[in-house]
């Protein structure tokens, strides 16, 4: 599997890293993209990471699905067109959508989330006004997947590996990581 992380400065910098360490562990192909087209993309808590490619250069063709971390970057992404245009190209072609804490804002400002279950931060809401949104860490409305926040990473990833690799990768993923063994 292989999905395009969306990144601008202010990403939340756990939600981003965090999710794309335990995909990759998974064996996901994870590709950071830079929504600005900078080389150096710097985190909400000063993370700077390396983008993988530009924005302008991302293919839909080429991925399995995207991954919309929150953070003040939600905004620069909500605002930004060709971000836009890139996520509903993946929702019309069946891709993967799949964002945490204030990234589903991207979805709900393209009526992506109407009507359907869905988790996001406190207070972001207002962007998904014909959304279910349910408090849970993690949710999956088809090929839909949202993250309440960056306490949540680890549910977050691992639905997403539940729902796209299956149940079995999951439980060994979590046991590799030793989530939750000690309780």
């Amino acid at each position: 599997m292989k999905f395009v992380a969306l990144l601008a400065d202010g990403y939340e910098d756990i939600e981003a890293l965090g999710t794309t360490a335990i995909l990759r562990r998974a064996g996901f192909q994870v590709d950071f993209a830079s929504v600005l087209e900078k080389d150096v993309i710097v985190g909400s808590f000063g993370t700077r990471v390396l983008a993988d490619l530009p924005l302008s250069s991302v293919s839909v063709a080429d991925y399995d699905g995207v991954f919309i971390p929150g953070g003040a970057q939600s905004k620069t992404l909500r605002e930004n067109q060709t971000v836009l245009r890139l996520v509903k190209e993946c929702a019309e072609t069946g891709k993967w959508l799949t964002a945490i804490c204030a990234g589903p804002t991207v979805l709900g400002v393209l009526g992506l989330l109407d009507g359907i279950k869905y988790t996001s931060y406190p207070n972001t809401d207002l962007f998904m006004p014909s959304g279910i949104r349910v408090m849970k860490p993690a949710v999956t409305s088809g090929n839909i997947i949202t993250g309440a926040g960056a306490g949540c990473v680890t549910e977050f990833a691992l639905e997403i590996i539940r729902a796209v690799l299956g149940k079995d990768k999951a439980q060994d993923i979590k046991k590799r990581i030793l989530f939750r063994e000690f309780e």
